[in-house]
């Protein structure tokens, strides 16, 4: 076998042998399962003060773009 077939068959062997094998980062997985039970809190508040008030409590700041953009996407989310 020439060298060229050599190294693609062993590259082919690398890719298939290492198939499913990635390990599960469990602890990201809680991280965004618990921020998005979060957002589903948030976007599920009954009045726009208390909206505000939990933005506040979780640093953002009275005119800033990131209260703006939140208060947009809840307004947005509101039926």
């Amino acid at each position: 076998m020439d060298d060229k077939k050599k190294r693609d068959l062993e590259e082919v062997i690398r890719e298939e042998t290492g198939r499913g094998r990635r390990r599960i980062d469990f602890e990201a997985r809680r991280e965004r399962a618990q921020l998005l039970q979060d957002f589903r809190k948030l976007l599920s508040l009954a009045t726009e003060e208390e909206f505000l008030n939990a933005m506040r409590a979780a640093g953002l700041r009275d005119g800033s773009s990131e209260l703006s953009e939140a208060l947009r996407i809840w307004r947005g989310y509101r039926p």
